[in-house]
């Protein structure tokens, strides 16, 4: 199975809510027209954790298919160009930001369908390979952060090494996904030593400068 994630900004001038209406109501549906297509959600940002600074994105979707010559098949079918149109409607598409990447599941928890998903990308310090990153991220970090009271599901995605042969530009290594129960059980999960000691290890593997974190409702679409 190949996930392919894309974090994005609304078209400018474009109402927040009329941007996130058509996003769950009318592109779903165009979305949901794709072949080999396995799962779909929608990553909506809390609207009380966006008040200040403009956020970097305003939505993050991840989609799964069958296999990488699904997801090429649609990018070559006659259907595509409807999807690219409708995405004009309501999405910045010079803004689309695109990773290819493996799940790494480090906690794998049931969590209430009201709960809140934390999302944080992750970049590697400076000088440090590819390799090394991901395994301190998974092996170490990982059981860290699956410990902090309040976390019930916690997900990584790391940068397929397909993307690194390239040589394409990639924006992050990956990130981190993380189920609450309630944004209040996110925000009480901060002072905790379990929490600092996530803090502590970070600049271990990660450029902290470069990450970026939202808070989110996260919409199953298909399942």
């Amino acid at each position: 199975m190949l996930k392919a994630v894309e974090f994005f900004r609304k078209r400018p001038g474009m109402p927040d809510d009329e941007f996130y209406d058509y996003w769950l109501a009318n592109h779903s549906r165009v979305v949901m027209g794709l072949q080999g297509l396995v799962r779909y959600t929608q990553n909506h940002p809390l609207p009380e954790t966006r008040a200040g600074a403009e956020p970097l994105y305003d939505g993050v979707v991840e989609v799964w298919f069958e296999n990488a010559e699904a997801m090429k098949l649609n990018m070559a079918s006659s259907y595509w160009p409807e999807v690219v149109a409708d995405e004009m409607k309501f999405i910045d598409r010079s803004s689309l930001a695109l990773l290819l990447v493996d799940e790494h599941t480090i906690l794998d928890g049931e969590w209430p369908r009201s709960g809140v998903k934390s999302i944080k990308t992750a970049t590697r310090k400076p000088g440090m390979d590819v390799a090394s990153f991901q395994r301190h991220w998974k092996d170490v970090h990982g059981p860290l952060v699956a410990a902090i009271p309040g976390v019930r599901r916690h997900v990584q995605n790391h940068v397929k090494a397909g993307a690194y042969r390239s040589g394409a530009a990639i924006f992050c290594d990956g990130y981190g996904a993380t189920w609450f129960d309630s944004l209040a059980d996110a925000r009480a999960s901060g002072p905790t030593p379990e929490h600092k000691a996530v803090d502590a290890d970070e600049p271990a593997f990660k450029d902290n400068a470069a990450t970026i974190r939202m808070m989110v409702t996260e919409h199953v679409i298909k399942a």
